[in-house]
């Protein structure tokens, strides 16, 4: 008779614990190794529906901006582009300051801070508050890009399968990579980008984990293709090295591309630093970025958003050589006052921008003293890009490879690897931290974290038996 009643107590037991919120993760009905690789998988499958869903609403929540809550403000006549930016901020800071102050900034460096102190803890609520907010900061015209809300996204969604499945702390730090990598994944279409973005920047290591975030990056791409369509984040022309003799000039670029990199990293740190020290409410300030911002779209509208119209009309040669110059020393000072004011986005698509209206300038130059053997200034734009961020981030895999999923081209490797290398170089020199080390530093946090010895969790008491 007891032997019986045992045998029903374990079943039981057994469906409780998968009907019990999250008994399902910790059922160890797969192998540790399997295990990880079907966890790996979900959060890429979430982390790629959770960017859908934040792009979907920002693109709505932008069609709104620009549509009836800009014919509501047409009383102010075209300065109803100032009031957009200072109205999302006025909306965004309390949010941020209430809720969730992780979700300030450019996020990536909350990510980073959770994996070198909290053992890639999350809380749950970041996810929610850095959607809301940077899609307030963005749709309403902040100068600021999406990825770093879709990284935190990721992040968190990896973070918070890991708690539930009660891994070890060096588990949900593989996860949290994951979910960064899905992140950037389905932000520029760009799956093996989003991997090496995760092992070179959040991890700065490359080992036997690299499978997991492989995976996860492979999946959440899956996801966003299904909805958002199977195409490169730009359609440009074909752009190859017109001759060998290009390529110093391409380095030299890669240099000035460099220097301007440091500029904004470290202007960026400054006017955060002047807005923590400026005694003012803290929930207000993203509102006085906003409104600076504004006072920028009333006569630069290409700065707007995350700026992909913009930086398609680079490379396809549509701006002059004045309006280059000008949209790239714009993007710059908006980008520092929407996210030094404490607006919440990302600094990898402002880095883009940035790039591509600095390298299409000097493309221009180029191309009109040696129109006979170099490309048009297009071209100069697109490598742009990649070397700007990779300067500014210290990634140079990860700006390469990110190009050419962006583009669908292969064929400018050799100007492409040229210019990244000077950049990378003349960070390396003049910066000892990339754009999301810094912060750590400032917070006195060691980057790349000290892996701790990994010990399994406590064991749970077994179902009652006899």
């Amino acid at each position: 008779m007891r032997a019986a009643s045992a045998l029903w107590r374990r079943p039981a037991a057994l469906a409780r614990g998968w009907a019990a919120p999250s008994g399902w993760f910790r059922a160890s009905f797969l192998p540790s190794e399997n295990y990880l690789i079907f966890l790996a998988v979900v959060v890429g499958l979430l982390t790629g529906l959770g960017s859908v869903l934040f792009i979907l609403f920002l693109e709505w929540l932008t069609e709104l901006a620009q549509g009836p809550l800009a014919r509501a403000l047409e009383i102010f006549g075209p300065s109803k582009l100032v009031l957009l930016p200072a109205i999302g901020g006025l909306l965004a800071g309390p949010l941020i300051q209430r809720f969730a102050k992780e979700a300030r900034g450019h996020g990536v460096p909350e990510v980073m801070t959770a994996l070198a102190t909290f053992g890639g803890r999350i809380r749950r609520r970041v996810v929610v508050v850095k959607v809301v907010a940077s899609s307030l900061t963005i749709g309403l015209g902040g100068a600021a890009g999406r990825e770093g809300p879709m990284v935190q996204i990721g992040a968190g969604i990896g973070s918070t399968i890991g708690q539930l499945a009660n891994l070890t702390t060096r588990n949900i730090r593989t996860l949290v990579a994951c979910g960064a990598a899905g992140g950037i994944a389905a932000t520029f279409n760009a799956p093996i980008a989003g991997a090496i973005f995760a092992m070179e920047i959040m991890m700065r290591r490359i080992h036997t984990d690299f499978l997991l975030v492989m995976l996860t990056s492979l999946s959440s791409a899956v996801i966003a293709r299904h909805y958002l369509g199977n195409y490169p984040a730009f359609h440009v022309t074909a752009y190859q090295l017109i001759s060998s003799r290009e390529l110093p000039l391409y380095f030299i670029m890669g240099l000035i591309v460099g220097l301007a990199a440091i500029v904004y990293v470290r202007l960026l740190y400054r006017t955060e630093a002047w807005f923590l020290q400026w005694e003012f409410p803290d929930w207000a300030k993203p509102a006085f970025g906003g409104l600076f911002v504004g006072l920028i779209l009333r006569f630069f509208p290409q700065v707007y958003g995350a700026g992909f119209p913009a930086m398609d009309s680079a490379l396809w040669v549509r701006f002059s050589f004045e309006l280059l110059l000008a949209l790239f020393v714009m993007e710059m000072i908006a980008n520092c006052a929407t996210l030094g004011s404490g607006g919440s986005g990302g600094v990898f698509a402002p880095s883009l921008y940035m790039g591509a209206m600095l390298g299409g300038a000097y493309g221009m130059l180029i191309h009109a003293a040696f129109p006979s053997w170099t490309a048009g200034s297009g071209a100069y734009a697109m490598v742009g890009m990649a070397a700007f961020f990779a300067a500014a981030a210290k990634a140079p895999t990860t700006s390469i490879l990110i190009l050419f999923e962006m583009t669908n081209d292969y064929r400018i490797i050799l100007p492409l690897m040229t210019a990244t290398v000077g950049s990378v170089y003349i960070s390396h020199q003049l910066l000892p931290h990339s754009i999301y080390t810094l912060k750590l530093y400032l917070r006195g946090i060691h980057y790349p974290y000290i892996e701790e010895p990994e010990r399994a969790p406590e064991p749970k008491p077994s179902p009652a038996t006899d």
